[in-house]
């Protein structure tokens, strides 16, 4: 009796460790719900991308940015003072494995969704972030170009419960 229920808490810590892993990692998007096949070649070409701060993506400087911490930066000039601002450097992007999700409309508008980590380089050290990303691109003249993006901080669950509890106010 007393290997049974060993044997079941085993099992029901690792579905429990798995169920929190998922939950930690990022969303899965549900399987076959988005075309993620059409037009291979822009697919490839948007995917290859590992740094929107790149001038050759901006549209005559014409992107928007919205940061993880709610500001919004009009051009890339904007996004990096804003950085310079903060004491911060672009270093790194890097998606979670299994949450990227591309779409790809009528082969000129494209939108990019992804949990991503990024590093910005600090005087102190590098700054971790994980953010839930969201990333629009438009197709002119046979060219590829970022205008839009957007990151949100990533709670875990835990850490929502506990923003929540800090910042709900009683009817």
């Amino acid at each position: 009796m007393k290997g049974s229920i060993k044997t079941t808490r085993t099992i029901a810590f690792f579905i429990f460790l798995a169920f929190t892993t998922l939950r930690l990692s990022g969303q899965v998007p549900p399987p076959g719900k988005y075309d993620t096949t059409n037009y291979p070649e822009d697919r490839a070409f948007i995917n290859s991308i590992s740094n929107i701060f790149d001038p050759s993506l901006s549209l005559n400087d014409n992107s928007i940015s919205i940061g993880a911490d709610g500001t919004i930066a009009y051009g890339l000039q904007e996004e990096f003072q804003k950085f310079e601002r903060n004491g911060m450097t672009f270093k790194s992007v890097v998606s979670v494995p299994g949450t990227e999700l591309l779409r790809i409309f009528n082969g000129t508008t494209a939108i990019k969704t992804k949990v991503a980590d990024v590093v910005f380089a600090t005087p102190d050290g590098d700054l971790h972030f994980k953010v839930i990303r969201a990333e629009t691109y438009i197709k002119q003249e046979g060219k590829w170009y970022f205008v839009l993006g957007q990151g949100t901080n990533f709670l875990t669950q835990e850490e929502f419960n506990e923003y929540k509890k800090a910042h709900t106010t009683k009817n």
